[in-house]
């Protein structure tokens, strides 16, 4: 009975010291000062302060460069404060593989936010471009190419979205029994990693 007693307590006091563990290893949390380090280096003047995540965001390096893909202007419903103007920011990291695409939103008085998609617009990134030209139409047939350290990969696909060069699209193969998610690279080529 003692022992079993033992085992349990050493059991419980694993347990509690494998939560005191706030991420694994390998895995570092991204800062709203990142946050505001990208979108400043995207020509908006936003302080940490000014930028909450959604939800806790891991990446597999410790300062990940960091790619804006979009900018929403929230409505007053949900920033609650008319003097505030607040955007939906959807980010991810450059390189493939390294984090998930995620969430913040940006605050602040005087409409600074209000005018990030115009600013971000304006820095060339074509996937912010309100009118960018659509490359790859929906239903081309184009070739996929996947690349990795050991391997190169070349499978021939069928667009289901249509983009421009920079765009991540789905793309199926011609059997529709495979689907993938490629960058747009020219009229009938795409790209990824695995």
């Amino acid at each position: 009975m003692m022992t079993k007693w033992i085992a349990g307590m050493l059991m419980m006091a694993m347990c509690v010291a494998a939560r005191g563990q706030s991420q694994p290893q390998g895995r570092f949390a991204l800062t709203a000062a990142q946050i505001a380090h990208t979108l400043s280096g995207k020509g908006i003047q936003i302080e940490a302060g000014q930028v909450s995540l959604l939800a806790n965001v891991v990446a597999t390096e410790p300062q990940p460069l960091l790619d804006v893909l979009s900018v929403e202007p929230l409505s007053d419903r949900w920033s609650g404060q008319h003097s505030e103007a607040r955007s939906l920011v959807k980010l991810a990291c450059h390189l493939p593989g390294t984090c998930l695409p995620f969430y913040a939103i940006v605050s602040s008085s005087g409409g600074a936010a209000g005018t990030a998609k115009s600013a971000l617009a304006a820095t060339g990134n074509a996937a912010l471009k309100p009118n960018a030209t659509v490359t790859m139409r929906a239903g081309t047939h184009a070739m996929l190419v996947m690349d990795d350290d050991r391997a190169h990969i070349q499978v021939a696909v069928v667009t289901l979205e249509s983009g421009a060069v920079g765009h991540r699209i789905r793309v199926a193969s011609p059997d529709h029994k495979q689907f993938y998610i490629g960058e747009v690279v020219s009229a009938n080529l795409l790209k990824r990693s695995f």
